[in-house]
């Protein structure tokens, strides 16, 4: 019976979104704090389409690319609290940044109303010709020739690839030393080029090289096999004790109506079985949840990040 009046009021919110949002004249905007044509700027369009076919209204993407995503959070959160300005963003500027940012510009949670997890993504450690390895074991083993002195790169200092890779090398005891790059797409081509043995990236930036042959993923971060490589283990699969999944969510700013709120989360729900394929052709999952949840999944990565980071040495910019 509660599942039922539950989906009742999900109808009920849906079919209500359109008028509470509906304003003449005025278009949505999603913002974005990265640049055309990578993944989140993908799903953003895809997301934004869902909202136009939901609300009947313009829903323009606004890339506002620059300091690691940081410079949307900034902006979203100045926005008009009226449900006409969203955002985009990755788990890492809601979750990770607040360790590594001594002044950062914005308060994960207490700046933003969280409207919904969008989808969630899998990162993978991926290596090349340098160490011609088939699995994880036989990397672990070329990484502790003394003579080898293996290095990993991630896509920068200070990114979840970054503390990946480090948390990886600690858990391990494998003397892999930090390379950061200016995305993930400079550290995929040095790795098969043989200039590195090993990359701490997602999933997505490498699964198209993975499937050529061009470099090998040994393992992924997810707490269950992706489904875009079922034959790669997870971590945890080999006994390295760390578990990530990430994900893509939507926020408001954090005075916006909670009917508001409310209607905009109905809306991407109604959506959610249109994201599915699409999502998948850019190696996400589409995982559509409400605000509540997306509110405990930040709160858990919040606290998962802090001993990671500490433990790495990273010293905290400002």
């Amino acid at each position: 019976m509660t599942n039922r009046r539950q989906t009742l009021a999900g109808i009920a919110a849906a079919c209500a979104a359109p008028a509470l949002l509906a304003q003449q004249g005025s278009a949505m905007r999603l913002i974005v704090g990265f640049a055309p044509g990578g993944s989140i700027d993908q799903t953003a369009r895809q997301v934004a389409e869902q909202f136009r076919a939901a609300l009947g209204r313009a829903v323009v993407v606004e890339n506002r690319a620059g300091a690691a995503g940081r410079l949307a959070l900034e902006a979203v959160k100045a926005a008009r609290p009226d449900g006409d300005t969203l955002m985009l963003v990755p788990h890492g500027p809601m979750t990770l940044f607040p360790h590594i940012y001594r002044n950062l510009k914005y308060h994960p949670v207490r700046d933003f109303a969280p409207v919904g997890r969008v989808a969630t993504l899998d990162y993978a450690l991926a290596t090349g010709p340098q160490t011609q390895a088939q699995s994880w074991a036989e990397f672990a083993r070329w990484a502790k020739e003394p003579a080898n002195k293996p290095a990993f790169g991630s896509p920068g200092a200070g990114t979840v690839p970054h503390f990946i890779g480090t948390t990886v090398a600690q858990r391990t005891g494998l003397p892999l030393a930090h390379v950061p790059y200016r995305g993930s797409a400079l550290s995929a081509v040095d790795l098969m080029g043989g200039a590195i043995a090993l990359t701490s990236s997602p999933l997505a930036d490498v699964v198209e090289q993975h499937r050529a042959g061009k470099l090998r993923v040994l393992a992924t971060t997810g707490s269950e096999r992706t489904a875009f490589l079922t034959g790669v283990p997870t971590l945890r699969e080999l006994g390295i004790d760390f578990t990530l999944d990430g994900w893509y969510g939507i926020y408001a700013p954090a005075a916006t109506p909670p009917e508001r709120v409310q209607a905009l989360t109905a809306a991407l729900k109604a959506g959610a079985s249109a994201l599915r394929e699409p999502l998948a052709k850019i190696g996400l999952r589409e995982a559509v949840s409400d605000g509540s949840a997306l509110a405990q999944v930040q709160k858990a990565e919040l606290a998962f990040w802090e001993p990671l980071v500490k433990a790495s040495g990273f010293t905290p910019e400002d």
